[in-house]
């Protein structure tokens, strides 16, 4: 069992986000959730392996998949497929989201 309280988290932020980083090197290979609060575009990705699950805490995002557009609003689930690529807006003033991702070493992440 492992419990990472918020003052154990990195706190991370650039324009358009902000939010908690929790680490979990030990599960699954090593394991990110992330809080985050987004006011304005996220920015496209392209994953890799593993798959990243968003779940919408409050408000309401429009999300790319794979050239899939569509609407997620408070409650839903979506899942990004490995090699997925993706972006998400806020469509209200700003959304709150939970995801688990593969594992951020930050040690490693170019500066």
């Amino acid at each position: 069992m492992t419990k990472v309280s918020k003052n154990q988290s990195i706190v991370h932020g650039r324009p358009g986000v902000e939010g908690h980083y929790y680490q979990f090197p030990e599960i699954n290979g090593g394991t990110t959730v992330a809080f985050a609060t987004f006011t304005g575009e996220h920015g496209e990705r392209t994953i890799g392996e593993r798959a990243r699950i968003y779940y919408i805490l409050k408000g309401r995002a429009k999300f790319k998949v794979n050239k899939e557009t569509f609407e997620a609003v408070e409650c839903d689930t979506i899942a990004i497929p490995s090699h997925g690529t993706y972006n998400l807006w806020p469509i209200t003033d700003s959304v709150e989201v939970l995801l688990v991702m593969e594992f951020l070493d930050f040690d490693k992440l170019p500066k």
